[in-house]
């Protein structure tokens, strides 16, 4: 799509719908395949060892410690609760049990009624050194960007309708309404900066956003207005945002990644 071709599809962006497949081309893995990843994963991270002290030495050995702390916490609550749901406190988890027929009908219906397993991670685990380096980004973009969660909301709302990905807009629309976006704000990020009732730092994001999308470069214009509000910091996560979700939008729109009845569900 050339640029003019994006400008395009921009100024009509109201008339976008956001289907694309009725099924995924790739399954994402079942909830057996999926627990034995985790426990995998698990595995590998308790081999892991990185010196807690007192006494930091950089900023850099800090972020390394933080870094190290959550992947070793990740996802581990549903292997807690699952341990837990099957009784295993005393024995604890182990692969040959994760293995046994006995235990795929309970660990299957655990999973699907706890229902926190998401089709883009379930299909994206499936190559795992892709997943383990998309963890390590997505950690930031989701856990530790330096942007206030609406504005970040809006940023990723914007690209995930400007890109038709609808399993993107599905779930952060979720997550807008949570972090205080109302009904007519979601629906005003569709028609974009344009919009009436957008105040103009809000109005600006968008801008960013298009921008973004279309040239890949942000006018000295928008970033001038950024850069009142922001620091430097928090306008190179406006670009890593708006990136991270743009790639990610070609990957769920691509393997045809299903929204969850869960979230289909959500008010």
């Amino acid at each position: 799509m050339n640029k003019r071709d994006k400008e395009q599809t921009i100024k009509s962006n109201e008339n976008f719908t956001l289907e694309r497949f009725d099924k995924p081309r790739i399954p994402p893995l079942d909830e057996v395949d999926f627990v034995r990843e985790l426990y995998l994963f698990h595995n590998a991270m308790n081999q892991i060892s990185y010196p807690n002290r007192e006494n930091i030495e950089s900023e850099w050995e800090s972020e390394m410690s933080i870094l190290i702390r959550w992947l070793k916490s990740y996802y581990v609550d549903i292997l807690d609760d699952l341990i837990s749901f099957l009784k295993l406190e005393e024995k604890e988890l182990n692969i040959n049990l994760i293995n046994s027929k006995k235990l795929e009908s309970p660990i299957k219906s655990f999973l699907r009624d706890k229902g926190t397993i998401f089709n883009v991670i379930g299909t994206m685990t499936r190559y795992r050194k892709l997943r383990l380096k998309w963890i390590l980004m997505a950690s930031h973009v989701t856990y530790d960007s330096s942007l206030p969660p609406r504005d970040k909301e809006i940023l990723i709302l914007r690209i995930a309708w400007l890109c038709k990905a609808k399993y993107e807009w599905d779930h952060h629309v979720v997550v807008g309404k949570r972090v205080g976006l109302s009904n007519d704000e979601i629906n005003q990020i569709k028609i974009g900066p344009e919009a009436q009732d957008w105040n103009h730092f809000d109005a600006t994001l968008l801008r960013a956003v298009d921008e973004l999308y279309t040239n890949t470069f942000m006018s000295e214009k928008t970033w001038n207005e950024l850069i009142v509000h922001y620091t430097v910091n928090q306008v190179m996560d406006v670009t890593f945002v708006v990136g991270a979700y743009n790639m990610l939008a070609m990957f769920l729109n691509s393997f045809g990644i299903q929204t969850e009845d869960c979230v289909k569900e959500s008010p």
